[in-house]
C-alpha cells in the first residue's frame, strides 16, 4: 500500500466563478466537433509519496498505520480486526482470488439467487463467457454456471428488467454491435436464461439503468464507442426494449453515468469521449427524453467516469479517469446542469483506469476508489471535501484490473471491494477487516 499527500483542498474550495460558454448542440445532431469545447487542462495540484507493504490504510498527516486524520488518538493498526466500523479506518484482509477466465474486463454485483447475499458476475472478453460467483456468506463465493455471450463481451450490468423481483443481467456484445438481455428464473432464482438479442449502436460497450419514463420498467442507456453515441433502449414490455433511440455524444464515448446534476429531480445522462477528451451532458427534458448536448473538457482520453457530491456542497461532481495520463479529472458542478469550466487535476499516476464514488473508509465523505491497471493496484483517494487534506492510499490485486465494484461483501456494515484483474484472468476480493 502507498500513501499520497494531495494538496486538492484549496481547489475544491474555489469560488465558483463564471460557469463559462461551453459548446452545445442538439441531441438529434450528428458528432460534435472539438471547436468550441474550453481548451484548459485545469489546475496541476503537487503531490508527495511514501511507501508501506501493508494491506493497512492511512492518511496523510499521520504517521500510525491507517488512522483517520481527524483521530490520532488511536491508529487504525490497533482498531482493525476489531469489528468495529470506526470513521477513518481503511483496512483489508490479505486479497482472495476467483476464477474469472483469461481476460477479464468487466464486473457488476447484486443479490441474483435471492438469498439475500451479494454475487458477482464478470464479462470475460477472450472466452466470450460470463461467470458468475454466488455468495456463501462471510465474504465467501461458489463458483456458478459460466454463460455464453454472442461475441465479446465488454461490458454488463444487474438490473430488474422484467418486474418480477429477481435481478437480471445485460451484457454488451462490442464483436457483434448486439446487448444481450439474461432473464433470471423466479422458479430457479441465480439461473440465467440464454440471452435475447437487442440492438445498439456500433461498438456498445458500457451501460446505465433506471427508469426513465416513469413507466415503472427499468431502461438501459448503452454508450457505443464506434458510432460515437448512446442508445436509449426504453422498456416496452417487461424483459422487452423497444428498438434504440440514438443521442449522439462526442467520439468514442466509453462510458456513462445516470445522475441529476440539475437537481430537478430527473436522471441526467453524461458519457466520457476518449477521443474528443471531453464528457458529454444529456440533460432530461421529460420522461425518456434528453435535450441539447453540452460538451466540458476534461483531461485526455477519459475512459472512465462516475458522479457525486465530493466536495459536500449538495451539486454533483463529475470524476473521469484516463488510462494514458497521470490525472483524474474533477468537474465541479454548479447544480443548474453546468460545471466549473476548468477541471481539478487529481494526480494518482498514469494506468490508473476505472473509478467510482463510495465512502469506502466510512468517515461521512465520498472517496474515488478506482483501479491501476499497470501497478495492479485498488487506489483510494479520500479526505476530498472542504478544509480535507486529502491522501490517497494503494492496495495490491490481481495483474491487470480494470473493472471493479465496491459493496458490503460478507454483511459487517464495511464495506469491501472486487477488482476484475484482465491480465490475471481472476476475480480479486478485498474485504474490510474493521
Amino acid at each position: 500500500m502507498r500513501r499520497t499527500a494531495l494538496l486538492l483542498a484549496g481547489l475544491l474550495a474555489c469560488n465558483p466563478g463564471d460557469p463559462g460558454e461551453p459548446t452545445s448542440s442538439t441531441s438529434t445532431s450528428s458528432a460534435t466537433s472539438t471547436s468550441g469545447v474550453p481548451t484548459t487542462t485545469g489546475d496541476d495540484v503537487s503531490t508527495t509519496t511514501t511507501t508501506d507493504t501493508s494491506t493497512t490504510g492511512t492518511t496523510s498527516g499521520d504517521t500510525s498505520t491507517g488512522s483517520s486524520s481527524d483521530d490520532t488518538s488511536t491508529g487504525a493498526a490497533e482498531r482493525c480486526g476489531d469489528g468495529i466500523v470506526d470513521p477513518g479506518d481503511l483496512c483489508f484482509d490479505p486479497p482472495r482470488e476467483l476464477e474469472a477466465g483469461a481476460t477479464p474486463v468487466a464486473i457488476d454485483q447484486g443479490d441474483l439467487d435471492g438469498d439475500g447475499l451479494p454475487d458477482l458476475a464478470v464479462a470475460d472478453f477472450f472466452t466470450q463467457s460470463i461467470y458468475l460467483h454466488f455468495g456463501a456468506g462471510g465474504g465467501e463465493f461458489t463458483a456458478g454456471p459460466i454463460l455464453p455471450s454472442f461475441l465479446e463481451p465488454r461490458g454488463l450490468i444487474l438490473a430488474e428488467f422484467n418486474n418480477d423481483d429477481a435481478l437480471d443481467l445485460a451484457v454488451a456484445d462490442i464483436g457483434i454491435d448486439l446487448v444481450g438481455i439474461y432473464l433470471n428464473d423466479p422458479e430457479k432464482p441465480g439461473m440465467l436464461g440464454n440471452p435475447t438479442p437487442t440492438s445498439a449502436g456500433k461498438g456498445p460497450r458500457a451501460f446505465a439503468a433506471a427508469d426513465l419514463d416513469d413507466d415503472g420498467l427499468v431502461d438501459l442507456v448503452v454508450a457505443n464507442e464506434e458510432s460515437n453515441d448512446l442508445s436509449l433502449l426504453l422498456a416496452d414490455t417487461p424483459g422487452t426494449f423497444a428498438d434504440p433511440v440514438s443521442l449522439p455524444v462526442g467520439a468514442s464515448p466509453y462510458d456513462l453515468v445516470l445522475a441529476d446534476f440539475d437537481e430537478d429531480g430527473r436522471l441526467d445522462l453524461a458519457s466520457a469521449d476518449q477521443d474528443l477528451a471531453s464528457v458529454s451532458v444529456l440533460l432530461a427534458t421529460g420522461p425518456g427524453e434528453f435535450g441539447p448536448l453540452t460538451h466540458f473538457a476534461v483531461g485526455p482520453e477519459p475512459r472512465s467516469i462516475t458522479a457525486g457530491d465530493i466536495d459536500g456542497d449538495g451539486h454533483a461532481e463529475i470524476v473521469t479517469a484516463s488510462y494514458t495520463t497521470t490525472d483524474l479529472s474533477i468537474l465541479r458542478g454548479l447544480g443548474d446542469g453546468t460545471f466549473m469550466p476548468k477541471p481539478v487535476l487529481l494526480p494518482v499516476g498514469e494506468g490508473f483506469y476505472t473509478a467510482v464514488l463510495a465512502d469506502l473508509d466510512h468517515d461521512g465523505n465520498v472517496d474515488v476508489v478506482g483501479v491501476h491497471r499497470d501497478l495492479g493496484h485498488l487506489q483510494v483517494a479520500r479526505n476530498l471535501g472542504l478544509d480535507k487534506i486529502p491522501s490517497l492510499d494503494e492496495f495490491q490485486v490481481g495483474a491487470g484490473p480494470i473493472d471493479l465494484v465496491v459493496t458490503d461483501l460478507d454483511g459487517d456494515g464495511a464495506l469491501d471491494v472486487a477488482t476484475a484483474d484482465s491480465v490475471a484472468g481472476t476475480v480479486t476480493v478485498l474485504r474490510a477487516n474493521p
